[in-house]
């Protein structure tokens, strides 16, 4: 029988070329993402992985060392593609959004609001008309109608018992967008959204909202938010509401701090963008 210590260092040997061949094929990552650039392919192709995953698991040979296999590559194809996107981003590709750049958030002359007294003396200036509403769909409408309303909402009101992401999910239903939040720290409750029905974020908006469904796989979710750590960006929320039973399924939330301008979120919305269901950006906001 080998000595633990020499036993390590074949192993060691072993890593070293792992390293090595993995450097290897991300060059050549590269280069498919020159390709990709040139012809305007997407970065994700999901039927490739699916076919890719089942050919490196015929190549192991007992049932530990395929799942192991399969997850090694799954990996190895994920930070490929996390490498692709950034790739994008420095060739100036920018990922389009559909936001309007502002220098600032707010020019209307009514707020239709969902909040209480308090909060409406605190944030809405005198000057602004304000529309109680009864709820939240009435609100949406009056947004809708009137370019000249903005939606102030109160998370600590009835409805969805003080849980932000009841009111996220309403404005994801309602294809509104997030321009604005007031915050009082240690208290969810106090926080307050103001709300449009224009894609506007201004320049030094400093928070991202985030919504998506997962693919129905083992790990999707956690290859998803993946794409937070590798761009080193900092997740503030994180959160889902159940939109629908049979078959149960999940849509998730996410407050991430960054300008949609920046590159490393560029990099993270690019690759969610592409490998989410149902991506949709809430906002792109000042939280004071």
């Amino acid at each position: 029988m080998k000595e633990l210590s020499e036993i390590r260092k074949d192993i060691d040997a072993i890593d070293q070329q792992i390293v090595e061949l993995y450097e290897k094929r991300m060059e050549l990552t590269t280069q498919v993402a020159d390709y990709k650039i040139s012809t305007g392919k997407q970065v994700f192709d999901a039927v490739r992985e699916l076919q890719k995953l089942a050919a490196v698991e015929e190549l192991a040979h007992s049932e530990f060392t395929r799942q192991g296999v399969h997850e090694l590559f799954e990996h190895i194809m994920t930070m490929s593609r996390k490498k692709q996107y950034q790739l994008l981003t420095e060739h100036g590709m920018v990922y389009e959004t559909g936001f309007t750049a502002a220098e600032d958030d707010v020019s209307a002359t009514k707020a239709a609001v969902l909040s209480s007294v308090e909060a409406i003396s605190a944030h809405i200036p005198k000057e602004v008309s304000v529309l109680t509403c009864e709820s939240f769909p009435e609100m949406a409408e009056l947004i809708r109608q009137d370019p000249d309303i903005v939606g102030f909402l109160e998370v600590g009101m009835e409805w969805y018992y003080g849980n932000v992401l009841g009111y996220y999910n309403e404005i994801a239903n309602h294809d509104l967008t997030i321009i604005r939040s007031y915050e009082v720290e240690g208290d969810e409750t106090k926080r307050c959204l103001l709300i449009s029905n224009n894609r506007i974020a201004v320049k030094d908006a400093d928070t991202l909202s985030m919504c998506f469904e997962a693919p129905d796989s083992c790990g999707s979710l956690y290859h998803l938010l993946s794409h937070l750590t590798y761009n080193d960006l900092n997740l503030n929320r994180i959160g889902s509401v159940v939109i629908n039973t049979d078959p149960l399924d999940y849509r998730f939330f996410i407050d991430v701090s960054g300008n949609i301008n920046d590159p490393a979120i560029q990099n993270a919305v690019r690759g969610l963008s592409q490998e989410a269901r149902n991506f949709r950006i809430l906002g792109n906001y000042k939280t004071r």
